[in-house]
């Protein structure tokens, strides 16, 4: 499911040099149990960063551009899969991006975070944003360590400045990149195709949390089980070179790829 293309005077998507191109794209930041992917969009001079990471990772990312002899200025756009703060709060590195992602996901996540924040109702409403919660047994511990991370490290400043943002329920993206909307994470979730050549690139973002080991992560429980499951499930059987969230990359090859 790609998000149409609008004629919204305020989008400036990548020139048409870019379209139907091959982007490079190089992980800078690996996933793990805590940390969310990052990864890096390159063609030539056009650069795109999907998801940032959290603010004590921002050094890391900081030298990882450097590495690859590139400076937070080259970045032209960042991308959120959606905002829980793992994969946002370091948006702020990059003033000059515009900032695509889902509007669902961006207003679910910050008013859960400010839900989570009412020190004498946050347990009954986290309720609204996490309704299976009775179907899990670890559900209040969970939701505790939860509200613990969003304590110490929710911060909308570091979303970046909200007249950067680009709505991908309105706004168009390069042509060979697409959204695709994986909602049982959050609502709004949104998995990025990179179509280079016959096999796509998928960034998943937090749609894969890992290819095998969801458990060992540290996040919550979806919001829609159901929905997970057949996000999950939809990805795994795409071909091509996968990123999860929280993993390592790995590669679904066709039967007509060469063995790697």
């Amino acid at each position: 499911m790609g998000i149409p293309d609008t004629n919204s005077a305020d989008s400036k998507p990548l020139d048409s040099s870019v379209k139907n191109s091959s982007w490079k794209v190089d992980v800078l930041l690996p996933g793990s149990w805590r940390g969310a992917t990052c990864t890096l969009l390159s063609h030539g001079h056009h650069h795109v960063i999907i998801d940032t990471g959290m603010h004590h990772e921002a050094h890391r990312l900081i030298d990882a551009l450097a590495k690859r002899g590139l400076h937070p200025d080259d970045i032209r756009m960042v991308v959120n899969t959606h905002f829980h703060v793992d994969h946002v709060l370091n948006n702020c590195l990059f003033p000059n991006c515009e900032i695509y992602g889902s509007q669902q996901s961006h207003d679910w996540c910050c008013q859960a975070y400010a839900d989570l924040l009412d020190e004498q109702n946050w347990e009954e409403l986290s309720l609204k944003y996490y309704p299976e919660s009775a179907d899990y047994e670890k559900a209040p511990e969970l939701m505790g360590a939860l509200r613990r991370f969003a304590l110490r490290w929710w911060d909308r400043k570091r979303l970046g400045d909200p007249s950067r943002f680009r709505w991908i329920e309105t706004h168009p993206i390069p042509d060979d990149l697409e959204f695709l909307v994986t909602n049982g994470h959050v609502p709004g979730h949104a998995s990025v195709i990179v179509h280079n050549g016959s096999q796509p690139i998928i960034v998943a973002g937090d749609a894969l949390l890992t290819r095998e080991h969801d458990e060992n992560v540290f996040t919550m429980i979806p919001h829609n089980r159901k929905q997970f499951e057949q996000d999950r499930a939809h990805i795994l059987s795409m071909m091509g070179r996968i990123v999860p969230g929280h993993d390592g990359e790995f590669s679904n090859l066709s039967s007509q790829d060469p063995t790697p």
